[in-house]
């Protein structure tokens, strides 16, 4: 034998023997791999049971409950109206964390006030605190767009999402869609992570006609072929996402019937009124909350509280944003000034929201299918703090801090 046959040989025994010890190899094809683009559908005001309701308008939805994971319900945070919640979606922080405490509201540190409907409120960053999943995805090199979500007119951080627009609900779906597939096109490099995506119509039938309508149910048909247009087209497209589609509130009746109207018990030259409806807030201007306290006792269908003295469960802490005093109305009833009463009497509102969210009718929406989730999985309620975590992880992101926890991460992704 020659030298050389004698070291080749040599040099295949120790190989063979290193591979030996080191054990089979093992595939780790998410260190190689960028995960789906993850679309995050909102249906406004789609409460938790419609699905279960309407069987028959919802083929779409079910089909991707059953092909992937649903929540029983999803609770959403305190109070149970747009703005928080879908604020708190996306940061995974609760109101008085994130800053958006209600649609209505009173900064007593500056005098500022914010609408919900203000094109001022909305753009303006000092409103705006916490990190949204779109915020969270440019900051670590990748690509995001919002094709409408509370939010994302505002900067944060210094910076917007990579697409963005304002909101305009004039805007038909079909265009709409073909902005999301012509996102979805885009070379892997500038493509968008994770894309936001608003419908707002079952949340309008719901305060017009009530949630147990047929106008609501005509709804719930037309949002769920919304639904099946959608991944139909894009399986067409071949261009495979993550899809998480939630709500942030359900709905109960409201009736003419049942209000309380707030002068009747005090005078409101006495107090500045933050706002009204299913959950109240007022700060009395002369500073003597148990005097205030004592007189809104008598209101015979609602619970009054200071900021500090709210139940736990609710997760509002006293800030400059918080009212004094807090007014929970029960469900359904609302608590009105008589000129807002009056103005509204003759369209007075059949559903609305805002309620304690533990109540069922308040619960939510939650489904997460696509090849990152698991299938065929129903989970118990949860809060919706805990869906910014599980976005992130299926994004590959590292979250923001926030007040959720992995719970959805392990429930919902693939092993």
């Amino acid at each position: 034998m020659t030298k050389s046959f004698l070291f080749h040989r040599a040099a295949l025994f120790l190989l063979l023997c290193f591979t030996l010890l080191a054990g089979p190899a093992r595939a780790n094809p998410s260190a190689h791999t960028t995960p789906p683009p993850l679309v995050l559908i909102s249906l406004d005001g789609f409460r938790w049971d419609y699905c279960l309701k309407h069987p028959d308008e919802t083929p779409n939805l079910r089909k991707l409950i059953r092909a992937g994971v649903t929540a029983q319900r999803l609770i959403p945070v305190f109070p149970s109206n747009t703005f928080p919640n879908h604020y708190s979606i996306v940061t995974g922080l609760y109101p008085t964390h994130h800053g958006i405490i209600n649609n209505y509201m009173t900064d007593a540190s500056t005098g500022d006030v914010f609408f919900y409907k203000s094109a001022r409120s909305v753009h303006d960053s000092q409103w705006w605190g916490g990190e949204p999943i779109w915020i969270t995805a440019v900051r670590q090199a990748r690509k995001s767009a919002c094709y409408f979500w509370v939010g994302s007119e505002a900067m944060n951080h210094g910076l917007r999402p990579t697409f963005w627009s304002p909101y305009d609900y004039s805007i038909p779906f079909a265009k709409r869609l073909e902005t999301l597939v012509g996102w979805l096109r885009l070379p892997e490099a500038e493509r968008p992570a994770i894309i936001t995506f608003y419908f707002e119509e079952t949340n309008s039938a719901g305060h017009t006609y009530g949630p147990d309508s047929p106008e609501l149910v005509a709804t719930v048909k037309l949002l769920d072929g919304h639904i099946g247009a959608m991944v139909d087209r894009l399986r067409t497209e071949n261009l495979p996402v993550n899809y998480v589609i939630v709500s942030d509130h359900g709905m109960t009746d409201t009736s003419v019937q049942r209000v309380m109207i707030l002068e009747d018990y005090i005078d409101l030259t006495s107090v500045q009124v933050d706002f009204t409806g299913s959950v109240a807030g007022l700060r009395p201007l002369d500073c003597d909350t148990a005097a205030l306290l004592a007189k809104l006792t008598l209101l015979p269908h609602a619970r009054v509280y200071r900021t500090e003295e709210l139940p736990a469960g609710l997760h509002m802490a006293t800030t400059s944003r918080t009212p004094t005093v807090w007014i929970l109305p029960q469900e359904g009833w609302h608590l009105l000034r008589r000129a807002e009463f009056e103005k509204m009497r003759n369209r007075y509102l059949k559903g609305d929201h805002g309620y304690d969210p533990s109540l069922p009718s308040m619960g939510a929406l939650f489904i997460a299918q696509g090849p990152s989730f698991k299938e065929g999985v129903t989970i118990e309620a949860v809060e919706n703090i805990h869906i910014y975590n599980l976005l992130c992880a299926a994004l590959g992101l590292t979250p923001a801090p926030n007040d959720g926890d992995d719970r959805l991460v392990r429930a919902t992704l693939r092993e």
